[in-house]
């Protein structure tokens, strides 16, 4: 998941929580704890650091000797 995609998703999750508690729907500590869910579920970066698919790969090109004829 892109990182863009990944933030629209943790914003759109707090807005839902704040618009859910500013109409009394939860309480402050659902609230609360359902915010610091999302930012960690949505907005912690990925897994380790992975490959881009567009990054510059350098493969190792062995050249062998030319015999002399």
């Amino acid at each position: 998941m892109t990182t863009w995609m990944r933030w629209m998703l943790c914003v759109g999750c707090l807005a839902t929580v704040g618009w859910l508690w500013h109409v009394g729907a939860l309480n402050a500590v659902p609230a609360l704890a359902t915010g610091a869910a999302s930012l960690f579920l949505f907005a912690w970066p990925g897994h380790g650091q992975r490959k881009r698919r567009t990054a510059l790969q350098y493969i190792e090109m062995g050249k062998q000797p030319i015999g002399m004829h």
